[in-house]
């Protein structure tokens, strides 16, 4: 604690990192489902289908949902950061920090909705999904990276979640006078 007497923010600053790890991979996602290249289908009978990503409802959902979580990380980091380190101060308003653990929470809910039907469409879909590979384009490729970034965007979220409670015993920046 460098032989001060400040309250340590380790777990303030782990948090912030989570925070942003869970905002870049959920907009990643996103960005990786929502330009999921076409992909041609033949059948057995001869006829071709083209199919996208809004082909299939749960991808869909991964894409909205997890930009929509990444607003809301952006506002959660906004109101972790604007707050600033006052949070114990008994008279430092209570509602942002309310409005904080409801961001969490939304946020925890959509990525796991998102990465939950994309697991599942992928096993529903499989075969449809599987005759995308190799040649025919990079649709399945862009499908199972979209659904491992909601993944890791989920666990960074619930991790990011269950740090902001737990004091970690270091500092990472210093607190100054005018903080407060």
């Amino acid at each position: 604690m460098h032989g001060t007497d400040e309250e340590p923010n380790g777990s303030k600053a782990v948090t912030l990192l989570l925070r942003l790890s869970t905002m870049a991979l959920a907009l990643t996602s996103a960005v990786v489902m929502a330009t999921a290249s076409e992909c041609t289908i033949y059948q057995p009978n001869g006829a071709k289908a083209t199919v996208t990503f809004k082909d299939y409802p749960p991808f869909v959902y991964l894409a909205w949902f997890n930009f929509v979580a990444t607003i809301l990380e952006a506002a959660g980091i906004y109101l972790q950061v604007g707050t600033g380190d006052c949070d114990d101060d008994e008279e430092a308003p209570k509602i942002p920090r309310i409005v904080l653990v409801a961001i969490d929470v939304a946020v925890l809910a959509l990525l796991n909705l998102a990465t939950g039907a994309a697991f599942s469409a992928v096993v529903a879909y499989g075969p449809q999904i599987s005759a995308c590979t190799g040649t025919a384009g990079r649709f399945c490729e862009q499908v199972h990276r979209s659904k491992h970034f909601s993944l890791a965007a989920s666990i960074a979220a619930g991790s990011a979640a269950f740090f902001k409670d737990v004091p970690l015993p270091f500092n990472l920046w210093p607190k100054s006078s005018d903080d407060c």
